[in-house]
């Protein structure tokens, strides 16, 4: 039997799927929906989240939840998507290599990002990622991210074997919004050694603002990826 969470998403879905509930549509309340299914509010929170995030739905506060229209992308890359949600996608396993994860007293280039007050405090995750059966080949990314003390839950999880969008809902939250800005760099020293190739080597660099589902910045990040290692091909269906 899937679990309360899941029920409840294809529950949802399927009023979406057959036009009983059009986007604009107001969902029930969460609590209607617990006493619908006799399920606690946490069940009915994961199970919309997971929808939030997938773009089915939008939370609007003080008025509640509501069907939206997801953008459709086709054969994104990885710059598109999480790192691990487009390799699972694509059906290919993924290893996390973790190089720094600590709590920093945030300078001012981040707090600018982050829209933060001076003497902030920020979560910073450094990792390297890989493709699981191309580890000897190197890794396809070097990610920096800073995370505002919002998510200080964060340190309570081990993320070599959890991603962060499964950290940020089992703790009743989701990114609601991600803009990203693509760029071309050559790859300094310390980078081109982290990611196993040659100095002044060419990398692709994305850099991330995320707002979580009740609209605060909370994540700044800064990802290079090689560019002998990575094909970038992005088809939108308009």
């Amino acid at each position: 039997m899937k679990p309360l969470h899941a029920q409840i998403s294809d529950y949802v879905m399927t009023n979406i799927a057959s036009g009983e509930w059009p986007v604009g549509h107001l969902l029930p309340t969460e609590m209607e929906l617990c006493e619908q299914f006799g399920v606690s509010r946490a069940s009915v929170r994961t199970a919309l989240l997971h929808l939030v995030n997938d773009g089915y739905l939008v939370r609007v506060k003080g008025r509640g939840t509501f069907v939206t229209m997801p953008q459709r992308v086709e054969d994104s890359t990885v710059f598109i998507d999480s790192f691990a949600e487009e390799m699972h996608r694509r059906g290919q396993d993924t290893q996390t290599e973790v190089l720094e994860f600590r709590v920093m007293q945030a300078d001012e280039k981040i707090r600018s990002y982050l829209d933060l007050p001076e003497g902030s405090s920020v979560i910073k995750l450094t990792r390297l990622r890989y493709t699981k059966n191309s580890f000897d080949e190197g890794p396809i990314v070097l990610t920096t991210s800073y995370y505002t003390m919002k998510l200080s839950f964060f340190q309570n999880y081990d993320f070599t074997v959890t991603s962060v969008r499964q950290a940020m809902l089992e703790n009743g939250t989701a990114k609601k919004f991600t803009e990203k800005r693509i760029d071309a760099a050559v790859l300094d020293g310390r980078r081109s050694r982290l990611l196993g190739v040659k100095a002044g080597s060419l990398a692709v660099v994305i850099t991330s603002y995320v707002r979580d589902v009740d609209d605060d910045l909370v994540e700044y990040c800064e990802s290079y990826y090689p560019a002998s290692r990575n094909e970038f091909i992005l088809k939108i269906r308009l």
